[in-house]
C-alpha cells in the first residue's frame, strides 16, 4: 500500500502563495456548494480528491451518477493510486453485514445488527416521496421493538441471522391469543419453532429473563395490537428488508464477504459501484447501509493497534443529498479524532431540505452543516443558499463612500433705447425812442431749437459648480449574496478552464486576505 501523510500540520493543498490546506483542516470536514455547471466537482472537488489520493489516504467513495466510478478511477490513475482501488457493486464485491457484525462483536453484536437493519428501514423511508409525514416516530419505535424481540431469538436458535429468517419470523407471528394456542399455528409457524429451539436447544443460549421478555412481547403485545397497526408494522418491515432477499442487494450484502470497511485503514479506496441514478432506490439504500457500517468502524478504530488507526481516511459524497441521514451529524461531530476527512458536495440548501423531509428538515440540515469547519462556495443561482453563504462568512464594519456634485449656469441679455427731444422758439423785439431833440431806436429778436436722443444695451452670463465627498461606516456583508451568482467563474473555455470560489474556514484568518475567507482560483 502507498505511503501516507500522518503529520496533522502537513500541507495537502496550496490555496494561495501564503495559505495552505492541511491534514488538520481536512479532518474537520469540507462541504462544497455550487449550482449546476459551477465547477464544484471539476474545481475544488478535483483538487481535494487529488490531494487526498497523493497523501495516501484510504477512503470510501459514494456514487450518485453513473460516471462517478470512472471519474474516480481516473483520479486514482493520475495520482498513482489505481492499485489501491476496489469496486463494490455492479462489478463485484460482497459484504455480509450481519455476519460481519456478529463476527466482530459476537453475541453483543446482535444490538448492532438491529441498528443496521434500522438504517436500511430509514434509508428506504427517505426514498419515499411521503417521507417525513406525521407519526414517523411511532413507526420507528414500533419497528425497532419488533426487531429487538426477533433478532436475538433467531440468533439463539440458529447461530446466525439472515434477512429471510427475520421476514419469516414476523410474518408467522400470532395475530391473536386464540391463534397462539392452536396446534395448527404451532406446527406451521417459523416463530414458534425458533422460540422452541432458543428455549430448549439453543446454539447461542439466551438469558432466561431475555427470553421471557421476547416471548412476552409476542404474546402480550404484538398479538393484541390493532389488526391494521400490526399489519402496517409487518408490511413496512418486510417490504424494506425484502430488497435484500433476492437480486443484486442479496448478492452484495447477504452472501460471501470479500471486503470490509477496515480495509480503508490500510489505504484501500472502496468505490461504491452502484450509482443512485442506475440502481435507483436500491443504490441509495445500499450505499447508506455501507456508509453507516464504515462510519461505525472508523469511530471504533482508536481502540485498535496503532498501525490500524494512523492512516487518514476520507468519506466522499458528491450529490450528498442522496446519502445523508441522522447519523451523519453524530459522526461528523466526533470523527476528527479518528482522522476521518469528510467531503460532501451538493447544489443548494433546498436539496437537503427536500431529501430530509418533515417539519424539522431545516434544523437537521443546519445541525449537519454546522459540523463542517471548511465550506467552499462556487457559482450558485439559488438565493437561499447565497444568503446563507453570506451570513456564514458574516458581516463587518464596511466603509461606504458618498459623493455629490452640482452645477448651475445663468445667462441674461437686454437692451433699452430712449429718446427725448425739445424744441422751442423765443422771439423778442423792442423799440425805444428818446427825446431831447434826439432820437434812438433799437430792436432785438431771437430763436432757440433743441433736441436729444439716448440708448443703451446690456448682456450677462454666470456659472457655478459645487462638489462634495465623504464616507459612512455601516455593519454589512463581507460578500453580498448576489456576488455568489454574479462574480464567480464557472470554468470551461470561456474562463480558460479556471473555476473560482470562496473558501471559508471558521476560526481561521487567511494570510492572503486577512479574512476568514479566501478567493481561490482552481484549474479544471
Amino acid at each position: 500500500m502507498a505511503d501516507y501523510i500522518a503529520n496533522l500540520d502537513a500541507p495537502l493543498l496550496r490555496l494561495s502563495h501564503k495559505d495552505v490546506f492541511t491534514l488538520r483542516d481536512a479532518c474537520q470536514g469540507v462541504h462544497v456548494f455550487g449550482g449546476i455547471g459551477s465547477g464544484k466537482t471539476s474545481g475544488s472537488g478535483k483538487a481535494l480528491a487529488s490531494a487526498y489520493l497523493r497523501a495516501g489516504f484510504g477512503g470510501l467513495v459514494l456514487c450518485a451518477k453513473p460516471d462517478d466510478v470512472e471519474l474516480w478511477l481516473r483520479y486514482a490513475a493520475e495520482n498513482g493510486r489505481l492499485n489501491s482501488t476496489l469496486l463494490f457493486g455492479q462489478r463485484g464485491g460482497g459484504f455480509n453485514f450481519i455476519s460481519y457484525e456478529l463476527a466482530r462483536q459476537g453475541e453483543g453484536g446482535v444490538g448492532s445488527v438491529i441498528e443496521c437493519l434500522m438504517r436500511i428501514l430509514d434509508a428506504a423511508r427517505m426514498t419515499n416521496p411521503n417521507a417525513g409525514r406525521g407519526g414517523e416516530a411511532f413507526w420507528e419505535d414500533a419497528t425497532r421493538q419488533v426487531l429487538r424481540n426477533c433478532v436475538p431469538v433467531i440468533y439463539a436458535a440458529k447461530g446466525e441471522v439472515r434477512i429471510p429468517d427475520i421476514i419469516r419470523f414476523v410474518q408467522s407471528a400470532p395475530t391473536s391469543l386464540d391463534q397462539l394456542k392452536t396446534e395448527e399455528w404451532q406446527q406451521n409457524s417459523f416463530m414458534f419453532a425458533a422460540l422452541s429451539k432458543a428455549r430448549r436447544d439453543p446454539v447461542h443460549p439466551m438469558r432466561d429473563d431475555e427470553f421471557e421478555k421476547a416471548a412476552s412481547y409476542w404474546r402480550d403485545e404484538f398479538a393484541q395490537l390493532d389488526h391494521k397497526t400490526r399489519s402496517n408494522i409487518a408490511i413496512s418491515l418486510s417490504t424494506a428488508l425484502d430488497r435484500f432477499n433476492r437480486g443484486r442487494l442479496h448478492e452484495a450484502f447477504c452472501t460471501n464477504t470479500t471486503l470490509v470497511p477496515e480495509m480503508c485503514f490500510h489505504g484501500t479506496i472502496i468505490i461504491m459501484d452502484m450509482s443512485a441514478l442506475t440502481w435507483n432506490e436500491d443504490g441509495i439504500i445500499a450505499q447508506q447501509l455501507f456508509k453507516f457500517m464504515w462510519q461505525r468502524a472508523v469511530l471504533a478504530r482508536n481502540s485498535l493497534d496503532p498501525q490500524h488507526r494512523e492512516r487518514p481516511v476520507f468519506l466522499w459524497a458528491d450529490e450528498s443529498q442522496y446519502f445523508v441521514n441522522a447519523f451523519d451529524t453524530d459522526f461528523q461531530s466526533t470523527c476528527r479524532s479518528a482522522r476521518a476527512c469528510t467531503v460532501f458536495l451538493t447544489q443548494s440548501l433546498p436539496t437537503y431540505y427536500a431529501k430530509m423531509g418533515g417539519d424539522n428538515a431545516k434544523h437537521k440540515a443546519d445541525m449537519l452543516l454546522a459540523n463542517f469547519v471548511t465550506k467552499v462556495f462556487h457559482n450558485n443561482a439559488d438565493p437561499e443558499t447565497n444568503r446563507w453563504a453570506a451570513d456564514t462568512i458574516g458581516r463587518t464594519i464596511q466603509r461606504r463612500a458618498n459623493e455629490s456634485e452640482s452645477e448651475a449656469s445663468s445667462y441674461s441679455r437686454g437692451m433699452n433705447t430712449g429718446e427725448n427731444r425739445s424744441w422751442g422758439t423765443n422771439t423778442s423785439s423792442g423799440t425805444s425812442y428818446g427825446g431831447n431833440g434826439s432820437g434812438s431806436h433799437s430792436s432785438s429778436s431771437g430763436s432757440n431749437r433743441g433736441g436729444g436722443d439716448s440708448w443703451g444695451r446690456n448682456r450677462g452670463a454666470s456659472t457655478s459648480e459645487t462638489r462634495s465627498g465623504g464616507y459612512s461606516e455601516t455593519m454589512d456583508y463581507e460578500i453580498e449574496p448576489g456576488d455568489f451568482g454574479r462574480v464567480l467563474k464557472t470554468g470551461g473555455p470561456a474562463n480558460q478552464n479556471q473555476v473560482t470560489g470562496i473558501w471559508f474556514q471558521a476560526g481561521k484568518t487567511f494570510n492572503d486576505s486577512a479574512r476568514n475567507y479566501l478567493h481561490v482560483r482552481l484549474r479544471q
